[in-house]
């Protein structure tokens, strides 16, 4: 063992009389630690919040959507649907349209977002995996008309709709209830357009649960015939919705898919579409980093304390070293170590509070959250090597930095002034 780390190990062995300085090297110790599971337990929760987020939001949305730059509908819907289907990278596609309704049932009323899904393309494998209750498959059991082909007062015979958990029961219905939707159709009249109400039954045929609260309390499932009548737009689709193998590289699956559906069309991935939110998570996540990483600097600040008591305290040793033949390096290098060694116990025993704290937090689902607002009930904290890594290495550094002016003040100590007193 070199001789300077001996030297440190026995400095931070405080003897009866230097009790004070022991206590204050233990509390140096115990917040570092501190800091350290803190940050540890905090970067868990912002990664986990933020994956459960997405996690949800992909079940519930899609990952890339082409539509009309007019907002008009996609008459060839398609084929250009079987083309999109070829392009590499994109898993499943399929024509959807979007229509806000007013569900009404048992003298009760919420609007919901209904989702007209094309049901002959099996794009029904997202609802495999969220359906809870009933059958996840959306039949049609009328055929599809044309806006021309419709009477003003025919209504199509009650088919099947998949409704969110939290809607169901905002609405109080279960399988094989009744629900009428009321959607506003402009009709041409002599005094110009006119929104008309139009009223379609639906029997409950699924309730689905994606964990996002925002979709299960807002959207409902039928056929694209279904939705087509509806709003009274004919054989077209207001979307083309996608699954793509890699979320993260949905932009440039974008940019394949515009070039083959030519001009007047534009894209809208998942990333746009919740930008808002994500933005807001990374903000959330520099405020916490900031916050937590000042515990770590204030634990260093009795770093500082502890070394230069330390120095007042060992002022003779450091002489007598010196007049020995000890080098002002080897001097400085003995305080360094001591807070290195100081910061590799507080990072160890940081690092073990911290997972210690996130798996008994996962266990016991200790973090919950009201999914009214956060639309999840509570956060999975998710620990990562390199945060875990990071994190050591930042209280290594910090406990470092504050040992550098004790240690300088050591070594410009002048051995013949000391012991003068002495």
């Amino acid at each position: 063992m070199a001789y300077e780390l001996f030297i440190a190990l026995r400095y931070l062995r405080a003897r009866r009389q230097q009790t004070a300085v022991s206590v204050i090297t233990a509390i140096a110790v115990a917040g570092i630690a501190v800091g350290v599971a803190a940050l540890i337990v905090a970067q868990a929760m912002i990664h986990g919040f933020r994956t459960d987020v997405q996690e949800k939001i992909l079940a519930g949305t899609d990952h890339l959507n082409l539509l009309k730059t007019d907002n008009s509908g996609i008459e060839n819907y398609k084929e250009l649907t079987e083309k999109i289907r070829r392009v590499p990278g994109v898993t499943e596609a399929s024509a959807t349209i979007y229509a806000p309704v007013l569900l009404v049932a048992n003298g009760g009323q919420e609007q919901a977002v209904l989702k007209g899904t094309d049901t002959a393309s099996g794009a029904t494998s997202d609802l495999s995996s969220i359906t809870i209750e009933g059958s996840n498959q959306l039949a049609d059991s009328a055929p599809s008309l044309s806006a021309d082909s419709q009477e003003e007062d025919e209504e199509p015979p009650p088919e099947g709709i998949i409704l969110g958990q939290q809607l169901a029961k905002a609405l109080g219905v279960k399988l094989d209830d009744h629900v009428t939707t009321v959607s506003a159709v402009t009709r041409l009249t002599p005094a110009g357009m006119q929104p008309r109400p139009r009223y379609t039954k639906f029997v409950v045929s699924g309730i689905f649960s994606s964990g996002w609260y925002q979709y299960d309390s807002k959207w409902a499932y039928v056929s694209l015939a279904a939705a087509q009548r509806l709003t009274g737009n004919g054989d077209s689709a207001g979307v083309i919705r996608m699954k793509v193998n890699n979320v993260d590289h949905v932009k440039e699956i974008s940019s394949q898919v515009l070039n083959l559906a030519g001009t007047g069309f534009m894209t809208t991935d998942w990333q746009e579409l919740n930008r808002p939110l994500f933005a807001a998570l990374q903000l959330q996540h520099r405020v916490i980093i900031i916050f937590f990483a000042l515990l770590i600097i204030i634990a260093a600040l009795n770093i500082i304390t502890t070394f230069t008591m330390m120095v007042i305290e060992k002022q003779r040793d450091i002489a007598i070293l010196r007049a020995q033949g000890t080098t002002p390096k080897s001097i400085r290098l003995i305080f360094l170590l001591q807070g290195l060694l100081i910061g590799v116990a507080g990072a160890g025993l940081g690092l073990i509070l911290g997972i210690s704290a996130s798996a008994i937090a996962n266990h016991y689902q200790l973090i919950s959250i009201p999914a009214e607002i956060y639309s999840i009930s509570h956060i999975t904290l998710r620990l990562q090597v390199w945060d875990c890594f990071w994190i050591s290495i930042l209280a290594l550094a910090i406990s470092l930095l504050a040992t550098i002016y004790p240690a300088n003040s050591a070594a410009k100590l002048i051995p013949a002034e000391v012991l003068r007193h002495d």
